[in-house]
């Protein structure tokens, strides 16, 4: 008997290689009473399945077809454990690393943020492929039964893995946004409940398509890669949301997710021409209105967020800038500060716009009033998001203690107010029990009803309206743009003496030991 031997050595090197933070996250999921207790839970569970579907099938489980079923029970069983236990012990250990303030122990270590995020990240993904590997020999089982098609179930374990790793990625980023211990318990409870939304929506989706074995319909084929390659998108955005959370105040914290998201619509709107070019024939009109309304969302959610941040380049950012002017030119919407933020929304919507245009020709279907109501988004995105740019740069000019969130609140309840007060003004002066009362032009505010109306054909000077709002929004932070450009086209770069940021370590150059035995020369 020969016993295969692996020298020291490149063990050692191994080890070394590896992310010190998988290691040590992974010691102690493995011990904790948690893990534990899923694992063994989830192998009680699949052995119950085992005996008592074996017992209740009968003659069934010889001449019937009860693999689907015993797999769809494993299925369930496993879902569980990987789209609610391990996203969820993901979101718990980065929050009580900064809970117990002993992630200030690893921002002093040589450890970057990103290994930090992607040591977390890998130790969640580990104990997803444990808990696949405790649930092989039961589906192992279930494949010697009739009924079980092989491509379906490695598909849909495929995906359950994707979607795993996505979420676990999803909560690693919101355990960094939380930092007050209300505002953790609140966000831990809606967490809980999207998980298990997640749960069972992806339950829904695997029996419905093995009950109608979607895997030979070509639109099914696309949809599953067109799901693939943006959920691979979403997976940097969130994990570069995550890293640049984590990293110094004076850092460059924007670019890369910045970057990301720019590129995320570019890619939306590529998946939907190469499927058509794929296919052959046009663009259906319902693939085309999703594509618009998910860039629409994508754009309304990050500029929410882009255009209202504080307009501040650190020294360490400046001096970091590219020599070459040009390039410079190009990363002008992409470095920090709601200005330049809201120019970058500017620009991404009129990318959206002119790929609307563009597409139209190919579109079969698609009416006139579907192409106002994605103007009309549009026009409402400059208009909030503009007045939010203004507001917010102002607002954190008045004092330090005020932060974006402070801004972003405040146009949240401006939204609101524009979306209630309009109907309490009719009703106050009795429009509404008049014969016929619909539309008024008081809810122009109000971009629920007001699309309503669009979508009818009706009331034409909507549009002219809402584009006076949208070229107001743009005119009041017209001048900070050019001032923001400028700042980066044209850097004030700090001297070389004053490179060191307030708060930041100074690096001091090593020296060598002189002792009493070294002779000196």
């Amino acid at each position: 008997m020969s016993v295969l031997q692996i020298p020291d050595s490149r063990l050692e090197s191994f080890s070394d290689r590896m992310n010190p933070i998988l290691v040590k996250e992974t010691r102690q999921a493995l011990k904790s009473r948690a893990f534990v207790a899923t694992f063994m839970l989830l192998l009680i569970a699949s052995w119950l399945i085992c005996i008592f579907g074996t017992t209740m099938s009968g003659q069934n489980l010889e001449y019937g077809t009860p693999g689907r079923e015993f797999f769809q029970a494993f299925y369930v069983v496993l879902s569980a454990a990987v789209l609610v236990i391990v996203p969820f012990t993901a979101y718990l250990s980065l929050l009580t690393e900064q809970n117990a303030q002993t992630y200030e122990l690893l921002s002093i270590t040589s450890l970057t943020p990103r290994q930090i995020v992607l040591g977390k990240l890998s130790n969640s993904i580990v104990q997803i492929l444990v808990y696949y590997c405790a649930i092989a020999p039961f589906i192992a089982f279930t494949s010697l039964l009739q009924g079980f098609d092989l491509v379906s179930m490695v598909v849909l374990l495929v995906i359950l893995l994707a979607t795993s790793i996505l979420l676990c990625t999803f909560t690693l980023m919101l355990s960094t946004v939380a930092s007050n211990r209300q505002v953790q318990t609140l966000s831990s409870l809606f967490i809980m409940g999207g998980l298990a939304t997640a749960f069972i929506s992806i339950l829904m989706l695997s029996f419905a398509s093995m009950q109608q074995n979607v895997l030979s319909d070509p639109d099914f084929v696309a949809g599953m890669i067109c799901f693939f390659v943006m959920g691979a998108s979403y997976f940097l955005l969130f994990l570069q949301i995550t890293i640049s959370q984590l990293m110094y105040e004076a850092g460059n914290k924007s670019t890369g997710v910045r970057l990301i998201g720019t590129g995320q619509s570019l890619l939306a709107w590529g998946l939907m021409i190469a499927t058509a070019f794929f296919f052959g024939g046009g663009i259906d009109d319902e693939v085309f209105t999703t594509v618009c309304i998910l860039s629409l969302i994508h754009w309304a959610a990050f500029g929410f967020f882009i255009s209202m941040e504080r307009d501040y380049l650190s020294r360490r950012i400046r001096r970091e800038l590219p020599q070459r002017v040009a390039l410079r030119m190009l990363l002008v919407p992409f470095m920090p500060g709601g200005t330049r933020g809201y120019l970058l929304l500017l620009i991404n919507l009129g990318i959206v716009l002119a790929f609307a245009l563009v597409t139209m020709p190919m579109v079969s279907g698609l009416g006139v009033n579907e192409f106002q109501a994605i103007l009309v988004v549009m026009l409402y995105i400059v208009a909030y998001l503009g007045l939010g740019a203004f507001m917010s740069r102002n607002l954190l000019k008045v004092s330090t203690e005020l932060k974006p969130m402070h801004a972003r609140t405040l146009l949240v309840v401006i939204f609101a107010f524009g979306a209630i007060v309009p109907y309490m003004i009719l009703a106050a002066v009795g429009y509404y029990d008049r014969s016929g009362a619909g539309y008024h032009i008081l809810q122009i505010t109000d971009p629920i009803s007001t699309l309503n109306e669009v979508d009818q054909g009706r009331n034409p000077a909507i549009i002219s309206l809402l584009s006076f709002a949208a070229i107001v929004g743009v005119l009041a932070n017209l001048l900070p743009m050019i001032v923001a450009t400028r700042e980066i086209v044209s850097p004030d770069r700090p001297s070389p003496e004053m490179w060191e940021e307030p708060g930041e370590p100074i690096v001091v150059a090593e020296s060598p030991i002189v002792d009493a035995t070294t002779p000196v020369e």
